[in-house]
């Protein structure tokens, strides 16, 4: 990255066609993945969130999913400014990337 940072999100998605030989590989794989995963502490500054964001997507990410378990919501970004707050009652789906993919957003802080 620009700064120097390495990301590594506390979950991800990588399409296998952007994968090196199409599998998994053991140390850390360059770029961002397609969907970044963050589990937000209550420590974390949004200006800190946001420059995450702005990384992930940098570098090519297609979605980037905060999670908030003190507050039960998702901040779903589908670009660097386009962002959707779920709520607990509300369902997160994987869109194009997972499609097979939905949880009622509280069930990820069960």
């Amino acid at each position: 990255m620009r700064n120097g940072n390495v990301r590594s999100p506390d979950a991800s998605v990588m399409r296998r066609e952007r994968l090196p030989e199409g599998t998994s590989p053991d140390a850390f794989v360059e770029g961002a993945p397609d969907l970044a995963v963050e589990v937000v502490s209550p420590s974390e500054r949004d200006t800190e969130l946001l420059q995450k964001v702005a990384e992930y997507f940098e570098l090519g990410a297609q979605e980037v999913w905060l999670l908030f378990p003190d507050r039960q919501q998702v901040y779903r970004y589908t670009a660097p400014l386009e962002m959707q707050i779920l709520h607990a009652e509300d369902t997160l789906t994987g869109g194009e990337l997972l499609p097979d993919f939905q949880v009622r957003v509280g069930e990820l802080f069960e």
